[in-house]
């Protein structure tokens, strides 16, 4: 069998990089985070450019994380000059290195979520240039997995020569660089620029590229820590194998020779991808992951909000999630006969003496290990049958979320689901309305008039514009629908 080649790519600081290129400047050497300022200090910085974090800042950071950081720099810096003031401020990494007396400035970059998409699509198009679509997987808008084996002897490519001149057509045609790995399988090509090429010197166009066979992997990182590095491997489950004594994937290996049923007794089926990824293989193909099917699928959104909110103002934000997400069962020709709800509360009902007193609820960390109440959280099946009927999910939402939610605590994080969704085709149809003691044996689906209300609902938005067409209940103070409808991914477009 013929040893195939994979490869990945990884734009580097791709919201950053952009924001870069549209002000003239290099994202190699500009200070830059993107951020929305207006949403307080606490929010969470998109990307970082590779300059500030040349300086220790992280990829993903709150901005006031990076403001207290760049305060720290700035004192150091002040400190070396002895008494003497800055004598000006830059946010150009070249000019801070050779001019001790500058101050450290930024860029803090407004996100433009469709401007980001536009660009991911454009670099495609350029991959496309040197492979087939049945070639390339897009893992995500920045992140791409390849298949080089076709090319390697038809186009004389080296896998390092073809990846290489694929980053450079996109430096060429977009200003962006990137970081790439390649690997005998799709996890160690991933793996490799993850981990190998993130610490490796650049060559003159920022570009970083590293390979990995299944020896190599093990002779290089076997030993590496932390193991969150490593594709798949969360903070959750590093714990767990902490607790049993492996803090490296070499011991996760050594364990699956000396106790892999304990391996299977902590992570049950998915041991054995873990064992899999611990001596570094990896079966699945891109062929695999066209064909691959889900058994279930939801559909749902969630929010962080700006500030708490009472659980009667999220209400209405309930409501409004409901109404968007029957809206987007209709668009992708969906239906569930299931809702999923999660409510987030805020610290602040622990930090209030007066709410603490009163809160008899259980207490567990949030991420920075602060108190917060324990999180509510329920399901409610649909009656009748499946259905994309808004009239009803927005009714059956309002029901889930008296059930669960507090009255008396402020809510910070609203998500909604629908659970099992499926295509109608593939469902027997029950037009108008449904008889309760007469039930066709399984699951149906409840077709009626508001599901072409939505589709003309659909329609208008998709030529006007969504905030043209808005129901009352979106007018009323404190409704997100609005404002929602102008971003993408929970950001600004």
């Amino acid at each position: 069998m013929e040893q195939r080649v994979y490869g990945a790519i990884d734009l580097k600081s791709f919201y950053a990089s952009v924001e870069c290129v549209e002000r003239g400047l290099d994202p190699l050497d500009a200070c830059l985070v993107v951020a929305d300022r207006s949403r307080t200090d606490r929010t969470i910085c998109l990307a970082v450019s590779p300059a500030l974090k040349a300086w220790g800042i992280p990829g993903r950071p709150r901005l006031f994380e990076v403001i207290r950081q760049v305060e720290e720099m700035n004192a150091l810096r002040r400190a070396s000059l002895r008494g003497r003031s800055f004598t000006g401020r830059s946010y150009l990494a070249s000019r801070l290195d050779r001019d001790k007396s500058l101050e450290v400035a930024y860029i803090t970059a407004m996100p433009h979520m469709q401007r980001y998409m536009e660009k991911s699509a454009q670099v495609l198009q350029i991959y496309l240039q040197f492979m087939a679509p049945e070639d390339i997987h897009v893992y995500s808008v920045d992140e791409v997995l390849l298949d080089l084996t076709p090319y390697l002897k038809s186009g004389g490519w080296t896998p390092h020569g073809l990846v290489r001149e694929m980053i450079r057509q996109v430096l060429r045609e977009t200003g962006i660089t990137a970081t790439a790995g390649i690997g005998t399988n799709l996890y160690l090509c991933k793996v490799a620029m993850d981990i190998v090429a993130k610490h490796m010197e650049p060559d003159p166009d920022g570009v970083r590229i590293a390979a990995l066979t299944e020896r190599t992997y093990r002779q290089l990182l076997w030993d590496h820590c932390p193991m969150t590095d490593f594709w798949r491997i969360g903070p959750g489950i590093t714990r767990k194998l902490q607790q049993y004594g492996m803090y490296t994937m070499g011991a996760v290996a050594r364990m699956s020779l000396e106790d892999p049923d304990l391996l299977y007794h902590l992570f049950g089926v998915n041991a054995e991808l873990l064992i899999d990824h611990a001596w570094g293989w990896e079966p699945c193909t891109l062929q695999d992951i066209r064909t691959y099917e889900p058994r279930s699928s939801s559909l749902g959104s969630g929010q962080v909000l700006q500030q708490p909110c009472t659980a009667e103002k999220a209400r209405l934000l309930v409501w409004e999630m409901a109404d968007l997400l029957a809206l987007d069962l209709t668009k992708k020709h969906r239906v569930t006969d299931q809702l999923v709800m999660t409510l987030g509360y805020d610290r602040c009902n622990l930090e209030d003496p007066e709410r603490r007193r009163s809160y008899r609820g259980k207490v567990t960390a949030d991420h920075y290990g602060r108190p917060v109440p324990v999180h509510a959280h329920g399901s409610r099946n649909l009656p009748g049958g499946y259905t994309a009927s808004g009239q009803v999910i927005r009714q059956e939402t309002l029901a889930l979320f008296d059930r669960i939610a507090d009255p008396h605590l402020l809510i910070r994080k609203i998500s909604l689901n629908a659970e099992h969704v499926r295509n109608p085709e593939s469902l027997p149809v029950l037009r108008g309305e449904t008889d309760l003691f007469v039930r066709e044996p399984g699951p149906v689906y409840v077709r009626g008039r508001e599901d072409q209300l939505q589709e003309t609902i659909l329609s208008i938005q998709s030529r006007y514009g969504k905030n043209v067409l808005l129901r009352g209940s979106n007018l009323l103070q404190g409704a997100m629908t609005r404002e929602r409808n102008g971003q993408v991914g929970g950001h600004r477009a």
